[in-house]
């Protein structure tokens, strides 16, 4: 179970930070420095993908159908998150 929880917890931080993700994101479109001048829904769907906490338990819950495993993953992603980027 701890593995399960690490490897998802990988997947959500990996999909946050990694260099290709993140160029990605900006080829569909997605862009930090366009979010001013986007409309409410591309807003919502914007937060959605640039949160390590949302998309981590989306992806998990996606993949495996367990809340537990996808909010324990999620609450770990975004601390992750919040330690590599102080």
């Amino acid at each position: 179970m701890i593995y399960t929880i690490l490897l998802w917890t990988s997947i959500g931080v990996l999909l946050q930070d990694a260099e290709p993700i993140i160029m990605i994101k900006r080829y569909i479109g997605f862009k930090e420095e366009d979010y001013d001048t986007y409309t409410k829904e591309k807003r919502y769907i914007h937060r959605l993908i640039y949160c390590a906490t949302c998309l981590t338990f989306w992806i998990t819950l996606i993949g495996t159908f367990n809340p537990t495993l996808a909010a324990i993953s999620s609450v770990m992603a975004g601390l992750i998150q919040k330690i590599m980027r102080n």
